[in-house]
Parts: structure tokens; sequence; C-alpha cells
């Protein structure tokens, strides 16, 4: 569940601006106050066209990019790439 902010507040000396997400609610202090006030919108798979709509119209932010980021793609797979082998000189000192 991620969230986005819709009035801008701060907390704990960090400035969350319209639009930011916040994707670790326990980094703020009363959080379930800052949803009740509607300073922070809770957004899903549901409600994301409409809440990207809102902030756009209300703001000029376009949080739609930030969102397709954020989440990961497990479709794609990682190329493998063979990983460098680092080989160790052995100097052994005679006494």
């Amino acid at each position: 569940m991620m969230y986005v902010v819709k009035k801008p507040f701060k907390s704990m000396g960090k400035f969350y601006g319209v639009g930011s997400i916040i994707e670790d609610p326990t980094a703020i202090k009363r959080f379930k106050s800052k949803v009740n006030e509607g300073k922070v919108i809770v957004v899903s798979e549901d409600n994301l066209q409409t809440v990207a709509a809102y902030i756009k119209a209300r703001s000029n932010v376009d949080i739609l990019p930030r969102f397709t980021k954020t989440k990961p793609k497990p479709d794609e797979p990682k190329p493998d790439e063979p990983k460098p082998v680092a080989k160790a000189k052995v100097v052994i000192k005679k006494k």
C-alpha cells in the first residue's frame, strides 16, 4: 500500500510536498492523524488514476511516472553477465 501527500507538511525535520510518495509510513510521526486530516491519501491499484488526476489538476504535479518507477517488474529477467574473478597472488617471504 502506498501513500501520496495531498497537502504539504513537515515531520521530523523533513518536508513532504504535494505529490510526494510515502513508502515507509513509520518514518512520519502521527502518520495516522495525517491520513485522518486529509494530508495524506491512501493509494491502491483501483484509485491510482483518480488520485493522479486530482493531484495533477490541483497542483500540476504528475505522480504517475514515479509510481511506475517504484514498482519492480519481475517479468523481466536480468541478463546473466559473468562476474570478474579476482585471482589472489601468494608471495612467500624467506627469512
